[in-house]
């Protein structure tokens, strides 16, 4: 085989890999930890001292650049432009005005409400992750909603995925992820 056509096979080949990556059509979450990065379980140190897991950080100072230190949990978060790997951001202020539960037409459960930009910046991404519990307290599920791009002072109207009304009884929020 001639290694002119063998080389320039390998290259078409590098970019069609390249860019059935980067089509959106590789990962099955919305939100997903970079393989081999953190536990999930792991408290973070921000500013104002350790944020765990489940904790949302209703105040803080306001920070325009996330601070990046060596070995942080990066995430893979879904853009209308594809997934971009980042370091998500501490200390940012949001405003919950409300929640509200709601039933679909297939009788599914699903959490709706008002969140409140309340820095002076935009904030590129936001995802709120909702523990799910049954009338015993056992966690049974998850829900989320996602935004991107909430300007300052902006409200984003969101609605979580719709889940089983089964064995559902209450919600509580769990995280506040935000880019």
């Amino acid at each position: 085989m001639n290694t002119q056509y063998s080389g320039a096979w390998m290259v078409t080949l590098g970019i069609l890999l390249a860019l059935v990556a980067l089509s959106g059509c590789i990962s099955p979450e919305n939100l997903m930890m970079e393989p081999g990065k953190g536990s999930g379980g792991t408290p973070v140190p921000t500013q104002e001292g350790t944020l765990h897991p489940g904790e949302i950080q209703g105040t803080g100072e306001i920070i325009t650049e996330a601070p990046i230190s060596q070995g942080a949990p990066q995430y893979y978060v879904k853009t209308p432009y594809g997934y971009i790997l980042t370091t998500p951001r501490t200390g940012v202020r949001l405003a919950i005005i409300e929640i509200k539960e709601g039933v679909d037409a297939q009788g599914q459960e699903y959490l709706t409400g008002k969140v409140r930009n309340e820095e002076n910046f935009r904030i590129n991404h936001i995802t709120l992750n909702f523990n799910l519990f049954n009338s015993n307290g056992n966690l049974i599920g998850n829900a989320y909603a996602s935004v991107n791009a909430l300007d300052p002072g902006k409200v984003w109207m969101f609605t979580t995925n719709s889940f089983p009304a089964k064995d559902y009884h209450y919600y509580q929020m769990a995280e506040a992820f935000t880019v």
